[in-house]
């Protein structure tokens, strides 16, 4: 391997936490049995795969696996390119000229060489002078044809010579075009442009955007089954849901993917041509749980334990409440028969005293002997003769009645104050907390949705550990990102909401209004497209900072 190739950054993923390292310390990983051959491995932000997949490090765990000590590590140097301008028609192409250089024995130099040829000759094989050239090593950059490099899996093809991975010609001219722009871009900094470029992109891909919207009502609309009842339309649900987040997190990993390495003309929709359950539809549902879980799940742990505690003590306190008041005089809230009685005697004392009153008055106009004879006779309510210290006595008792009325409302009064402010002392902190919590969540999201995009691993997506240094290694770019964030979900907001009022007529029973769902799920997706397009602008741009591999 040369010495560009073993300073290359590869991450390693063990036990959930993400290292990097340069390729050219992996053996030494394998030699200490750091690196195991089923240690996930990838190099920059492509798939994870097993370490004993990649081609470099298969001599080593073959060594190690048989016993036997590590190969050396060959140094291949590279001068600098020969600097020949280019004339119209014709192509930069790379050949070795390494024949009269003698390598020695641990050092193997294969120098290049830049040649101008027609655009019609693409080079020729080294091994095959009359082929054209189909491949290019990525370590020593020697040219193959077709039938040169060996096979290894699919469409990866292995140099014979050092054994590293190659690289059509076509993919070799798109990096090298990819170099240029992100040299370019780098030095432009993150800004509103990449906001303007951001609303426009999905607009370039107009199937995409139509076949992709259209997948996302559909499966918003099933996910508002559940609210019609029924286990079998539930699951209905569950599944809708499970299908709508795989596919927004599948837009963004292939968006972040593309864009991280340069592909800023790239379909933000995955491509299905090698379509795997695990990989375009479970994966990417799991990503979805972890940026929730990282970014709003303090938000319902809280909102959980507070609303149990807020119930839990609201329950003890209306007990606690009623058995306080049940104590009072005259608020027997369990005994109805004794409100009717006190009520009773209540009426009985006020009839009392009028009809004293009323004979006072007759006794008064000479009435007396007339009022006697048309009297009704004396019952125990209304006795014919009341003396004054019986009136005394019933004035005494009716303004008793009336105290204890009194007394018991502001007695239970009070006592509803305390289980009130009794609720309030819970309430108020868990309030403040859940609030703290909503905004750790809205804040941290972003940073969320950029681990899993560019690391696509669950355990690292929902390691705080890794969003936080995410955060601290953008910076400034990180409240860009926040900032165009809040403008994209402020926009979908309000356009949706003037769409449920314009279509509320058309709302139905139990369904909800299917209309204003279905266009403002599609609506909702090209914003998701949006904001996930800002993040990996954001983070093409921030490349360097980050470690990412272009």
């Amino acid at each position: 391997m040369n010495l560009e190739s073993q300073k290359e950054i590869w991450q390693v993923e063990v036990d959930g936490r993400i290292y990097e390292a340069q390729l050219g310390d992996l053996p030494e990983w394998i030699d200490e049995g750091s690196l195991q051959p089923e240690d996930k491995i990838r190099k920059g932000n492509l798939r994870w795969i097993e370490a004993r997949k990649v081609p470099a490090l298969i001599p080593f765990f073959n060594a190690r696996a048989n016993g036997q000590p590590m190969p050396i590590v060959q140094t291949i140097t590279e001068p600098e390119p020969l600097d020949i301008a280019e004339k119209p028609g014709e192509v930069a192409v790379t050949v070795n000229t390494a024949e009269n250089i003698p390598p020695t024995q641990s050092q193997a130099i294969i120098p290049p060489k830049t040649l101008n040829l027609p655009a019609a000759l693409p080079g020729e094989c080294k091994n095959h002078p009359s082929v054209p050239v189909a491949w290019i090593c990525s370590a020593c950059n020697i040219e193959l044809c077709k039938a040169c490099p060996r096979s290894y899996g699919g469409n990866v093809r292995i140099c014979p010579d050092c054994g590293s991975m190659c690289r059509s010609v076509k993919e070799t001219a798109e990096m090298s075009i990819r170099s240029t722009v992100a040299a370019r871009s780098s030095n432009e900094g993150f800004g509103i442009a990449d906001l303007s470029n951001a609303l426009t992109h999905p607009f370039n891909f107009k199937a995409s955007l139509f076949f992709g919207g259209l997948m996302f009502m559909f499966f918003t609309i099933g996910r508002s089954a559940s609210s019609m009842g029924g286990m079998v339309l539930i699951g209905a649900a569950i599944v809708c849901a499970m299908l709508a987040n795989m596919l927004t997190f599948g837009v963004l990993a292939n968006t972040v993917t593309n864009f991280t390495q340069g592909k800023l003309d790239a379909d933000f929709m995955p491509s299905f041509e090698d379509f795997s359950i695990w990989d375009d539809v479970v994966h990417p549902f799991f990503l979805s749980i972890g940026v929730y879980l990282s970014s709003f799940g303090p938000f319902f742990l809280v909102a959980a334990i507070g609303g149990y505690m807020v119930f839990s003590s609201a329950s003890d306190q209306t007990k606690k409440f009623n058995e306080q008041v049940s104590r009072i005089p005259g608020t027997e809230l369990y005994s109805p028969d004794r409100t009717v009685q006190q009520s009773q005697e209540v009426k009985g004392l006020l009839e009392k005293v009028k009809q004293h009153n009323d004979r006072l008055v007759a006794q008064k106009q000479g009435e007396v002997a007339a009022a006697d004879s048309a009297a009704p006779p004396a019952t125990d309510l209304a006795p014919a003769q009341t003396s004054d210290e019986e009136l005394a006595d019933l004035e005494r008792s009716l303004n008793n009645a009336r105290a204890g009325k009194v007394e018991s409302a502001t007695d239970a009064e009070t006592q509803y104050r305390e289980m009130f402010t009794g609720l309030l002392r819970i309430a108020a902190p868990v309030v403040v907390i859940g609030l703290l919590a909503l905004l750790w969540g809205l804040i941290y999201f972003p940073a969320a949705c950029a681990v899993a995009g560019y690391s696509r691993s669950f355990m690292a997506t929902v390691n705080p550990i890794v969003g936080i240094d995410t955060m601290r290694r953008l910076g400034g770019t990180y409240v860009k990102i926040l900032l165009m964030g809040l403008v994209i979900g402020l926009a979908s907001a309000v356009i949706q909401g003037i769409l449920a009022a314009v279509l509320s007529p058309l709302a139905l029973p139990r369904v909800g209004n299917i209309p204003a769902i279905a266009i403002g799920s599609f609506i909702g997706f090209y914003f998701w497209v949006v904001f996930f397009c800002v993040i990996g602008y954001a983070l093409f741009k921030s490349a360097d900072r980050l470690k990412l591999y272009r």
